[in-house]
């Protein structure tokens, strides 16, 4: 459910709440089987962290995770409440562990296995904060839409709206001051984090079947390459199509995407809408410019095996160069065009 607030107090005027008792645990959104593969051999990698300017050794564990990302846990947490974990360790990241030890080692993989990597790949691109906030940032203005218009002309949506919020304990005149917002719709609409993390990891499965139709190549980097950086955002796409060619907004339907992920120090699958489906070894230098497109969709954290200040340096210089999600809207009389974009 979205939040709606006041643009005078910014409080919310309603909401539901959810308090549970107990201790937050980490909750990761790229998986410690995947960071595990860029590890030194001691099982820590470093982290470079764009945010704070510094660098660090630590364990799988404590890395590109946060408490209650993907909702409140406790000790004695209902199914309810580890839904999303239960969903991603039983659907994603299980199968995904055991299709990425299969392309590591070279095999074919089955029919099973395959979907459940491209599984993996379209949770890797849907479940990281950067995405998370891209879903937030899309949905806010058709929220802000949608509710205006039913507070304004559904008389369903204002009687328990207005009754909800005398059951909470407003006063008088708190109440009239709800009712002229109502009224003049000046509110602002928030999507939840519930909101958000459910609209955004529906996806998943479609954005998986696309991925299917794609032709895959598994390679290795050439040996005198550096090895492969992981970002906190792990899946980058690129639209490597011919520079006469207009480009177009970036995504899987885009015939001209490159999409990448970093499997490993030493292996990246690539996808694309035509070519080989294959294991092979790139051509050298690559590894550079793959490195820069993970540090140019770096939220906040890189991670790899090695200590470098010039890589931390680059890091924090290519933060925020990421293509960027825009949102048009198109006012037409009473209609509302929304049209969002990732160029």
């Amino acid at each position: 459910m979205p939040k709606m607030q006041s643009p005078s107090t910014g409080s919310p005027l309603w909401y539901r709440v959810g308090h549970m008792q107990g201790t937050p645990r980490l909750q990761h959104y790229v998986p410690q089987f995947l960071l595990k593969q860029f590890a030194r051999p001691d099982g820590k990698l470093w982290a470079y962290d764009t945010e704070n300017r510094k660098m660090f050794r630590a364990s799988p564990r404590g890395l590109a995770a946060e408490g209650y990302f993907y909702g409140p846990t406790t000790e004695h947490a209902t199914p309810q409440a580890t839904a999303v974990e239960t969903f991603l360790a039983d659907k994603v990241d299980g199968p995904g562990a055991d299709a990425l030890s299969v392309l590591l080692a070279k095999r074919t993989l089955s029919s099973t296995q395959a979907f459940a990597f491209f599984y993996f790949v379209a949770a890797q691109m849907l479940r990281t904060p950067a995405s998370l906030q891209r879903a937030a940032d899309y949905s806010t203005p058709i929220l802000q839409e949608t509710v205006a218009r039913i507070a304004k002309l559904e008389p369903t949506f204002r009687k328990n709206a207005i009754a909800n919020v005398k059951a909470s304990g407003a006063t008088d005149s708190e109440l009239a001051q709800f009712v002229q917002i109502l009224d003049e719709g000046k509110f602002t609409v928030t999507p939840t984090r519930e909101f958000t993390l459910v609209s955004t990891l529906s996806a998943i499965e479609i954005a998986a079947q696309a991925l299917a139709e794609m032709r895959w190549t598994f390679l290795d980097l050439y040996p005198t390459d550096s090895d492969l950086l992981l970002g906190d955002h792990p899946v980058t796409m690129e639209d490597v199509g011919p520079a006469s060619t207009s480009p177009m907004p970036l995504g899987i339907r885009n015939q001209n995407i490159e999409i990448a992920m970093p499997l490993s120090l030493r292996m990246v699958a690539l996808a694309h809408w035509d070519g080989p489906v294959d294991y092979g070894q790139l051509v050298p230098g690559t590894a550079g410019m793959l490195n820069e497109r993970t540090l140019r969709h770096v939220r906040r954290f890189a991670f790899t095996s090695y200590e470098s200040g010039e890589l931390l340096e680059r890091a924090i210089a290519l933060r925020k160069t990421a293509p960027k999600f825009v949102m048009r809207q198109i006012r037409l009389g009473e209609k509302l065009i929304i049209s969002p974009e990732f160029w």
